[in-house]
């Protein structure tokens, strides 16, 4: 049987926001500026997983090199010095599927691992910041007692849209995300990015996309 689409729900960072190479510039110029013992590619592992957990994963990759708060006020500070200069650039073509999207009367979520006041903020900062306003949900870290990779985000997003999750399309780029949409049942698109997806996990996902345009091909080809 055709799969039927009645809602859709997007990852902020990495899907809806190009904020992913933002980070990683500023955690990279860390790196060097201070001359710590961590590899760039940390930042991979880090993609996705909600505050305690990375911040868990920085602590004893640090050691004692630098206090853990000192590194995340560095960090911050610089991507917010990057953020301030060049704003929150959208993924290309997220702009226009969300726009499509509310303009078709299609449900539309917003679910990431992330704080409500980045979320607003992203937004603000963005050429478009009135899209914020074309989700009818935002589930963000504030929200869930159990963050991705759980799914009740997911489970949240899809009830408060009205849709089973099976009727949920989800587009998600990073490994706790992807797996999150998956053991919720939704419909799960994987748009590749920093975060490592094995193939195991790709498996799992109905289909791996590389464009916002190929996202809106298949919500028109399979809306209920």
């Amino acid at each position: 049987m055709k799969p039927e689409i009645k809602a859709v729900a997007l990852d902020k960072d990495g899907v809806t926001f190009d904020t992913e190479s933002l980070i990683y510039r500023a955690f990279r110029e860390l790196i060097v500026r201070e001359k710590l013992p961590l590899e760039p590619a940390l930042f991979e592992t880090l993609v996705g997983k909600p505050p305690e957990v990375y911040l868990k994963v920085l602590g004893e990759a640090l050691g004692q090199e630098m206090a853990l708060d000192d590194f995340i006020a560095h960090w911050f500070a610089l991507r917010d010095e990057i953020f301030s200069v060049e704003g929150a650039p959208f993924m290309p073509g997220a702009d226009h599927l969300i726009a499509y999207l509310h303009g078709a009367g299609v449900p539309l979520a917003l679910v990431t691992g992330d704080f409500r006041r980045n979320v607003e903020q992203d937004f603000a900062r963005s050429t478009r910041p009135e899209l914020f306003a074309c989700f009818d949900v935002v589930i963000t870290h504030d929200d869930v007692a159990r963050p991705k990779p759980d799914p009740q985000p997911y489970q949240m997003a899809a009830a408060a849209l009205g849709v089973a999750p099976e009727h949920l399309l989800v587009v998600e780029d990073s490994p706790p995300g992807v797996l999150a949409a998956v053991e919720a049942g939704c419909r799960t698109l994987i748009l590749p990015g920093y975060g490592m997806i094995t193939p195991d996990l790709a498996a799992r996902a109905w289909r791996t996309v590389s464009h916002h345009d190929d996202v809106r091909e298949i919500f028109d080809a399979h809306r209920a």
